[in-house]
């Protein structure tokens, strides 16, 4: 944090009134047509393999097919552009990576003759392109940001942690007191501002010059979510605070859904035989253990998953899992630290109830909870519950109605920005995730 120096104003850009996502979404998509180069130069390689005699004409043949994953991946690398920096990286290696594996996948299942090797080339050469184009991105500078109102930099250091609000490419600065001259700010890419503060003349003087001056406003949340990838939540006086679906990408997302499980078919159904075997061998009482959960709309169903505890009665009241909790079997802990119980769900995903991605779904007497503590709970319900989550990736499991505020705020950040690219994102973290058992209870 830094107290703005404002003796000699330096005028900035003010060229657009674009927040810094849309203008990273345009330096982006500038980026991304000129990758084309990376297919150029790929075509110009194949022509020079095959004078040598070194290629097959498939090896050109395949390359302009290349063109497709290419310009996939910049759509997802685009829409992906207002994740956390701190993602950035990951995000770029799976969404160059998941396309080119697609048209493997297509020429295999078509049975067209195709050449490997051409794309891998394309592969390498843009995905170069892409983590070149991040790189110059950082080394440009960060984005300066001065705070208009006290209070701003505790409350994002409160809410994002101090290590990440530094480590990210946003400076903050410090409004010194008693500065009115909105033309000692132009110096800064844009003002946070409080809109919890009581405005008085002066600062709504101030605010409406630095509006005709085209500077930039961000409301604190607004900084704060861009930082940590969570929602922050709204208080009482957020009356009109509203969250609403994608339907567009609901209907692509059920049907990749069914399309996905239906394909993994020969794999998670004889896994599922012989987890259940083991279940049942292990320990007295069923393989399955069924749940009430609240899903998509707020309407309960019946989760399904293999037992990971002793068989005992229910008492009937909802209770989080506990580290080491003594109520868990051997075989249990085996399944749950590879997320093995979780397999039955594919049943759920495939009658709707589930998505292979979204928030975890909660019991019904937590949410009934929950819904009237925590403020706007229940817009976690506007998507399908998931086997994974930006949640569970973020922050693990949550054993405390603090926690679960916490897991919330990553909830509601995935209803608000899912996307294809977020989704890939998860899909990779949680991959990882599996391999470290990280949020295993």
């Amino acid at each position: 944090m830094h107290t703005a120096n404002t003796q000699k104003p330096a005028q900035a850009d003010r060229g657009s009134l674009a927040s810094s996502t849309a203008r990273r979404q345009s330096a982006q998509l500038g980026w991304s047509f000129a990758g084309g180069i990376t297919l150029a130069i790929s075509y110009v390689i194949a022509l020079c393999l095959m004078d040598m005699e070194l290629a097959t004409p498939q090896f050109a043949q395949t390359v302009l097919w290349c063109a497709l994953p290419y310009g996939l991946s910049a759509h997802w690398i685009y829409r992906g552009v207002g994740l956390p920096a701190a993602e950035r990286t990951s995000l770029l290696l799976v969404t160059t990576l998941i396309p080119y594996l697609l048209l493997m996948l297509g020429f295999a299942l078509f049975q067209q003759p195709y050449s490997r090797g051409a794309v891998l080339l394309v592969y390498l050469l843009s995905t170069a392109w892409f983590l070149v184009g991040d790189r110059l991105r950082k080394s440009r500078g960060t984005q300066r940001l001065i705070c208009l109102d006290s209070g701003i930099a505790e409350q994002l250091i409160d809410w994002c942690g101090r290590d990440r609000l530094l480590s990210h490419d946003i400076e903050l600065n410090i409004l010194p007191a008693n500065t009115t001259d909105a033309a000692k700010l132009m110096m800064f890419d844009g003002v946070v501002i409080d809109r919890r503060v009581v405005s008085n003349s002066a600062r709504s003087q101030l605010l409406g010059a630095l509006k005709l001056n085209h500077m930039r406003l961000y409301g604190v949340e607004a900084v704060a979510e861009l930082i940590s990838g969570r929602k922050m939540l709204p208080t009482e006086h957020d009356q009109l605070w509203e969250m609403d679906g994608n339907p567009a990408y609901d209907v692509a997302k059920r049907a990749l859904d069914i399309l996905m499980v239906l394909i993994a078919t020969p794999l998670w159904l004889p896994l599922c035989a012989l987890v259940g075997l083991a279940v049942r061998l292990s320990s007295r009482g069923p393989a399955l253990y069924s749940q009430m959960r609240v899903g998509r709309n707020g309407r309960p169903f019946r989760l399904w998953k293999f037992r990971s505890m002793r068989h005992q009665a229910h008492d009937g009241v909802a209770q989080f899992a506990a580290v080491n909790d003594e109520r868990i079997t051997p075989v249990g802990r085996f399944i749950r630290r590879w997320r093995l119980d979780e397999l039955p769900q594919l049943y759920n995903v495939l009658a709707g109830h589930m998505s292979l991605i979204g928030p975890r779904p909660e019991q019904v007497a937590f949410v009934e909870t929950f819904a009237t503590r925590i403020p706007a709970y229940t817009y976690r319900h506007l998507v399908r519950p998931g086997l994974t989550g930006w949640a569970q990736m973020q922050q693990g499991y949550a054993d405390s109605e603090e926690g679960t505020a916490i897991k919330l705020s990553y909830d509601l950040y995935y209803v608000a920005h899912y996307s294809m690219a977020l989704d890939l994102l998860i899909f990779y973290k949680t991959v990882r995730t599996v391999l470290s058992g990280f949020g295993a209870r």
